[in-house]
């Protein structure tokens, strides 16, 4: 028994696939950290539980780009271990115009 693959849905049991090709299928996936605000951003990368890892991700401070782990967030400073540094610098929140997540 030959089916073409091609558009034609084939009947299994009770259940119907159809095979559709891959350039048909519209895929409208945002990216989830473009809806939220650098203070937001900011506010729930603080708020990640102990026991998550922290995502990497690109600041944007004063001009410079810096990628790093957010550590937390003390009123109106920001702790980031710098991507490849073991020590953790600290920031004015004021001087921060973006951040993005990398990797997570």
């Amino acid at each position: 028994m030959d089916v073409k693959k091609d558009r034609l849905p084939c009947t299994v049991g009770k259940q119907t696939v159809h095979n559709t090709p891959k350039s048909q299928i519209n895929l409208n996936r945002e990216n989830s950290t473009t809806s939220f605000s650098t203070e937001e951003m900011v506010e729930l990368l603080s708020r990640l539980p102990a026991f998550a890892p922290k995502p990497v991700c690109k600041f944007i401070i004063n001009g410079r780009t810096m990628f790093g782990k957010l550590e937390h967030k003390k009123e109106s400073s920001l702790f980031i271990r710098h991507k490849f540094g073991k020590k953790v610098v600290q920031y004015h929140i004021e001087q921060l115009q973006s951040v993005d997540i990398l990797k997570y």
